[in-house]
């Protein structure tokens, strides 16, 4: 197998009430999907904890609806994450989401151990972007929050950094954000939409770069 064989897989995790976070989502998609051989795959978080039965649901439906996310969440070369601020941290769902995929409450009876046990979001990529109600609604404070749950599962934090122009470019260091307004109905503007794709590439970049090196490494470590 080669590298051609294996596109990497960006997921983009969004939580969006009014669609703006959604749009940022599409935009960060856009951007990795720049990069050759790169599949970038939107993952909605809903209001209902995954773990709450549905409408018709028994305990295995929900373990095997669990078991689709957590795939695609350990699948994942890079894992981007949205939030809207709330209070200035992720908002709750997402957090949840994360909670109930990593800590399990009624884990397989055949492993009991949680996943992060197996480190199986170890040296993933993590990136985050956010939104707020206003200018000043705790956008930097959320992305914070979500890039420290990347940190405490051993991802390799990924951001933008601080674009050119230094003193002019209004996109955030740590992660794209959106000002969405009292009612959350502001849709990005075309900077803040431009500066999603960038860090999507950006993202999709770093986690090829690590990709090729380890295979590098691997092969270089053969007999």
């Amino acid at each position: 197998m080669t590298f051609a064989d294996h596109p990497l897989q960006v997921l983009i995790v969004y939580y969006s009430r009014f669609g703006s976070l959604h749009a940022l989502a599409e935009e960060v998609a856009a951007g990795a999907r720049r990069v050759p051989n790169v599949e970038a795959r939107l993952l909605a978080v809903e209001d209902q904890p995954i773990e709450e039965l549905r409408p018709g649901e028994g305990p295995a439906d929900m373990a095997a609806r669990r078991a689709v996310v957590v795939n695609q969440l350990i699948a994942a070369d890079a894992i981007v994450v949205g939030a809207p601020s709330y209070f200035g941290t992720m908002a709750s769902p997402v957090k949840r989401l994360f909670e109930d995929c990593v800590t399990a409450s009624a884990p397989p009876t055949t492993d009991r151990s949680r996943p992060w046990r197996h480190h199986r979001f170890q040296d993933k990529v993590g990136a985050a972007f956010s939104g707020s109600a206003t200018p000043h609604g705790g956008n930097e404070q959320t992305l914070h929050s979500i890039l420290t749950l990347m940190m405490h599962l051993g991802m390799i934090v990924v951001t933008p950094g601080q674009r050119e122009p230094i003193l002019e470019n209004e996109a955030s260091p740590y992660g794209a954000t959106v000002v969405t307004g009292a009612h959350g109905t502001w849709l990005p503007d075309n900077v803040v939409r431009e500066a999603a794709r960038n860090q999507g590439e950006h993202v999709a970049l770093v986690a090829t770069w690590l990709r090729l090196g380890r295979l590098a490494w691997e092969r270089s470590r053969r007999p």
